[in-house]
């Protein structure tokens, strides 16, 4: 039997394995206890015939010239490349503080590249950042391939797991469809090993471009069934990334990061004396299920301590997009405000349209960013002060990245734009600023902050509605120049944020085309959705539960005119599962409805510490198969920190009077919004009966019996 050398280091309730195999090492995580239950035929990679076959490294960097593996990947996947097989540990040093444990491991080649992998956990945390490092000490190189992490083995508990019992999960994501969880069993990805052991299995999936939840989210999981343990990643990804999952040697092993050379056209030349970062993932593992694996990825990357004072009790906003739609006027706005304020709002939004078309296009042009005579005849700052005399702050929404072909900035400076092989990127109407240009941020310091800070905006939305694509001109790759832009746009957002400290951040893009850890964290709120109107909006932002901190999850109660009593108690249920958002015509409501939504804010306002600080337990959604044309029954409950309090979401679409039987364990009801006169909770079991309508919903808070 081949010798094993395995390093151990405790992470919390994880524990970090390296284990090296003929001088190449590779990278498990397994919950603490479970570390003497590992199987080293396992992380040996013996085959079914009982011979051995490489194990994966744990740094699959590849290099240009590079030749790899003879396993008829090649062409597929840049994974087990020659470098990554010439790169041997060669130290790990361990430092902890009162804030954090981190763990630096270095890998060299001998031919003076430096790899480090940083592992740090956070005190209180449980999910490990992650990030590597290249370090270049010899001749130029160019990388093609850079991945943030990489997990081997899982599950390494068997020597031959029963892939029927290996689950792995995604979370698909499209214009208003976001979040929607896949899972899958390996057998039926073909992932278990042939009669000898050789041939592999490859799972890959990817994001081109500048719109990084397009698709699919920068997620994977895999949950052993068996061993009911769950191992979940999350990456940052503010472009291009991917992720694979492959089968080799009777192990499954995943990792991923920004997009290589095959998926992104990344590459990067490396000069002697430069290093390259890649951006964080986040990993855990724990015995449980996805759920619980989620909620610790999300806490992760989301830092109460970055929570404004004005933030903290998730105050509730209205935006007048779905009112207006892009034609906004005083005169009907001014009626929304006392409504708005009896109804608790602290933010009032102008959404598109407060702009002017310095052109007089028959669309609307974005770029210029010149306030609108006729939407502010008497100026925007007025209106701004006279919101603020209601005790509500104007918020303003911006989608600065992209211009109109029409607009004044692009016809007097093309040279701001970026350009893919010489050629100004136009994707009919839209083109792109190119923020590695200073002129380009010296200009939008004037549209953007200029106009924040002259008019008092307290809350700013930033939309992002067009992907640039492959990549742009100006590197030595058009992904290479794609990252580069990208990590311009982000500096002008910390630029923001530090000319604004108290300003409120939004980010959308088309809904939530930018939902990934950098950006969340950047955000005070994320839009949950373009499902502003529909009841499939209940699912998705059910489901990104598993992704964003409900705290930030911005969701809409969107009110229209031909709303029953029924259909506003709905879509106010629905929007009690994150950030409570206000839309359509408020003033034009009948006094019922208007005290039903009066009803529904005070009780949003009395849950708010469950919302922000609590733990999503249950997402049951399994009878809706569809987004779109949903029929069945969807619930969702939520832990208080402490676990004395629950959250009981239930929802109802088109299945009229359909029975509810919830299991809740010890708890009784304190409180409820619109609980059906049938609710009753008796052995732990909430039972209820949902109304005659097509879309119905309500939220109940337990308590525990005894307050124990």
């Amino acid at each position: 039997m081949v010798t094993i050398d395995k390093k151990l280091f405790s992470f919390g309730d994880m524990v970090a394995v390296f284990a090296t195999i003929e001088g190449v090492t590779q990278f498990l995580l397994v919950p603490k206890g479970d570390e003497d239950a590992l199987v080293d035929e396992k992380l040996a990679g013996v085959s079914p015939l009982g011979c051995r076959i490489d194990n994966e490294p744990m740094m699959h960097i590849a290099l240009s010239g590079d030749g790899f593996a003879r396993d008829f990947t090649s062409g597929t996947t840049l994974r087990n490349s020659d470098t990554a097989f010439s790169l041997r540990l060669v130290s790990q040093e361990l430092s902890e503080t009162e804030e954090a444990v981190t763990l630096v491991s270095r890998f060299e080649n001998g031919k003076g590249l430096i790899a480090r992998q940083h592992l740090r956990l956070v005190r209180g945390q449980r999910a490990i950042e992650v990030y590597n490092e290249l370090e270049n000490t010899g001749e130029t190189v160019t990388v093609e391939a850079f991945p943030a992490f990489d997990l081997s083995c899982i599950s390494p508990f068997s020597r031959f797991h029963d892939p029927s019992k290996l689950v792995l999960h995604k979370l698909l994501s499209n214009w208003s469809g976001e979040g929607k969880l896949y899972s899958v069993t390996t057998d039926r990805l073909a992932f278990e090993p042939s009669w000898s052991g050789l041939g592999i299995r490859t799972e890959k999936w990817s994001q081109t471009g500048t719109m990084p939840a397009r698709g699919q989210l920068p997620f994977v999981a895999l949950e052993d069934l068996s061993r009911g343990i769950c191992w979940a990643a999350a990456m940052e990804a503010p472009a291009s990334w991917v992720i694979e999952t492959v089968f080799r040697n009777g192990n499954l092993s995943v990792g991923g990061g920004m997009g290589d050379y095959l998926s992104a056209h990344w590459r990067k030349v490396l000069r002697t004396g430069e290093t390259l970062c890649t951006d964080k993932a986040f990993l855990t593992v724990v015995r449980g299920g996805l759920n619980r694996a989620c909620d610790r990825l999300v806490k992760a990357y989301d830092d109460p301590q970055d929570c404004k004072p004005s933030e903290y009790d998730l105050p509730i906003l209205y935006n007048e997009y779905c009112y207006s739609w892009a034609d906004p006027h005083l005169d009907k706005l001014r009626k929304m405000i006392p409504v708005a304020k009896r109804l608790g709002c602290r933010y009032f939004v102008m959404d598109d349209g407060w702009f002017r078309d310095t052109y007089g296009s028959a669309t609307r042009v974005i770029g210029d960013w010149d306030c609108d005579e006729t939407v502010f005849p008497e100026g925007m700052r007025k209106f701004s002060e006279e919101l603020r005399a209601s005790g509500m702050a104007l918020g303003l929404w911006f989608e600065f990245e992209g211009v109109s072909t029409q607009s004044k900035i692009f016809c007097e400076h093309p040279e701001y734009m970026l350009t893919y092989d010489g050629k100004i990127i136009d994707h009919r109407g839209r083109a792109f600023l190119d923020f590695r240009k200073p002129e380009v941020h010296e200009y939008l310091r004037k549209k953007v902050i200029g106009t924040l800070i002259e008019n008092k905006i307290g809350y700013m939305k930033v939309d992002y509605n067009e992907n640039v694509g492959l990549g742009a001109d100006g590197a030595e790759s058009y992904g290479e120049a794609l990252r580069c832009h990208m990590q311009s746009v982000l500096q002008f957002y910390a630029e923001i944020k530090r000319e604004l400290p108290d300003l409120v951040l939004e980010i959308c893009s088309s809904g939530g085309m930018r939902h990934e850890p950098k950006f969340l964290r950047l955000a005070d709120m994320v839009s949950f959705s373009d499902a502003h109107e529909n009841a499939g909006g209940v699912n998705v932002a059910c489901n990104l539960h598993r992704f964003i901190p409900p705290r930030k999850l911005q969701i809409w109660a969107t009110i229209r005119d031909d709303d029953t009593e029924e259909d506003v108690c709905f879509t106010a249920a629905k929007a009690m599962l994150g950030r409570y958002c206000l839309s359509g015509d408020l003033a034009g409501r009948s006094e019922a409805v208007t005290s039903a939504l009066e009803r529904a804010s005070g009780f949003y306002r009395s849950v708010v510490p469950i919302i922000r600080d609590g733990v999503t337990t249950v997402i049951e959604d399994s009878e809706i198969g569809s987004y779109l044309n949903g029929r069945g029954r969807t619930w969702l409950i939520r832990e208080s920190s402490d676990g004395r309090e629950k959250l009981v979401y239930a929802y109802a679409i088109e299945a009229p009077c359909a029975k509810f039987e919830i299991e809740v364990r010890d708890f009784c009801v304190k409180d409820h919004f619109h609980a059906p006169a049938d609710l009753i909770l008796a052995h732990g079991v909430l039972k209820f009966t949902a109304g005659s309508c097509p879309r119905w919903g309500c939220v109940v808070r337990l308590e525990r019996k005894g307050g124990v």
